[in-house]
């Protein structure tokens, strides 16, 4: 009240939460104040702190904390952020893989190798969690994030076409049946029947896995 920031006062009256904002800030609140600094949007400079924290950034240097444009400033370490955040998911997720490893390989080993070939597309058995994790990364499906690997009645195919993934297959193991077959977002391509009826075609090759 004192310094007249009254953004910065109706921020700490808010909630309760957001005094604890207030007293962990306060040495950069000071030294914006001391620069002339004037908040015009408290919830959005105190996030934009709070992602400068997250990035690294000096909170207690000027040239930090008193962007010209806080709009735009905090749309770019937002981005950044998001950036750090899928970096985090993506080791999160290796980790997550290789733990998975040891036990996907004792339930599929005996399928690996299974290739089918139209002559444009090839069909090939996904071998390891790795394998599905970038093929759920690069497709933007479930693949990996709903644990597929673990299944033991599912048997996944990728269909590719000069090494480029055209759709993700699921095969049923006890019924030799095509569950399902999408290609990016979930969405069927141009090439679905011709996939579906190609692993249609060739399923005594996944039979004699199994019964060997």
């Amino acid at each position: 009240m004192k310094a007249n920031e009254i953004e910065l006062l109706r921020y700490l009256c808010a909630r309760p939460t957001y005094k604890a904002d207030i007293d962990t800030y306060r040495n950069s609140i000071k030294i914006a104040m001391r620069n002339g600094y004037k908040v015009k949007d408290s919830q959005m400079w105190m996030d934009y702190i709070k992602m400068l924290e997250r990035c690294g950034k000096d909170i207690q240097s000027p040239k930090y904390i008193c962007p010209a444009n806080l709009q735009e400033e905090h749309d770019r370490y937002m981005k950044k952020v998001h950036i750090l955040e899928d970096r985090k998911k993506r080791a999160e997720d290796i980790r997550k893989a290789q733990e998975r490893e040891a036990s996907f390989k004792e339930q599929k080993e005996k399928f690996f190798g299974i290739r089918i070939n139209d002559g444009e597309i090839e069909v090939k058995v996904l071998e390891s969690v790795e394998e599905y994790r970038r093929e759920a990364e690069s497709q933007h499906i479930c693949l990996f994030g709903a644990e597929y690997d673990r299944s033991e009645n599912s048997l996944i195919f990728s269909a590719r076409i000069k090494g480029r993934i055209i759709e993700t297959i699921e095969v049923d193991l006890k019924t030799l049946q095509v569950v399902q077959s999408r290609g990016v977002c979930n969405q069927n391509t141009e090439y679905h029947d011709r996939i579906v009826n190609l692993i249609n075609a060739n399923t005594h090759l996944i039979k004699e896995r199994i019964t060997a």
